[in-house]
């Protein structure tokens, strides 16, 4: 197989092979995570990394995806947070302390620490951190617009949507 896309994340690297299976391996090539063990691999931040597993059904010759079940792994390959939650938000590249996750409706917070013991806790550096790892002075808030696409998706504050699209996330779509 043709690797297709190769990010490399310091000791580890995340690989897509031509057959659209992905796959962690270490500096040497070794296989960290099995190809196809899972159906998509974020980026490695802090040295975890959210997944998705994908259940498939074939039914004549057509492919149905069924469900997506999201889960968190280390530079080592091992589930630090099993595959079993709706929806795990993005931390990649966004220098959190925490990340929320949801399962069958429920929401709550998971900090980075309790999956990765060499990560600071909240709280222990000169500027404690919020629940999505921003500085108290410089606190953003992320409760009034929760569920829009603005918020969820583009990472705007409450304080953004209210200055900028006068308290209306609908106006983003409006932007040019």
């Amino acid at each position: 197989m043709k690797n297709i896309v190769e990010k490399n994340y310091g000791e580890v690297t995340v690989v897509e092979r031509s057959d659209r299976k992905w796959g962690v391996i270490d500096s040497d090539g070794n296989e960290i995570v099995p190809f196809g063990k899972y159906g998509w691999i974020d980026g490695f931040e802090q040295g975890l990394c959210r997944v998705k597993n994908t259940e498939r059904r074939h039914v004549e010759g057509l492919i149905f995806f069924c469900t997506d079940k999201w889960g968190i792994i280390n530079e080592k390959g091992e589930e630090v947070l099993p595959c079993e939650y709706d929806n795990i938000w993005n931390f990649y590249g966004k220098g959190r302390f925490s990340t929320r996750v949801e399962k069958d409706g429920v929401a709550r917070l998971v900090d980075f620490h309790d999956l990765n013991p060499s990560l600071p806790k909240r709280g222990t550096s000169p500027c404690d951190y919020d629940s999505v790892g921003y500085c108290e002075e410089e606190r953003q808030t992320y409760d009034e617009y929760n569920g829009t696409y603005v918020q969820d998706e583009m990472g705007w504050s409450d304080q953004a949507i209210d200055d900028v699209l006068e308290g209306d996330p609908d106006a983003y779509w409006n932007i040019d």
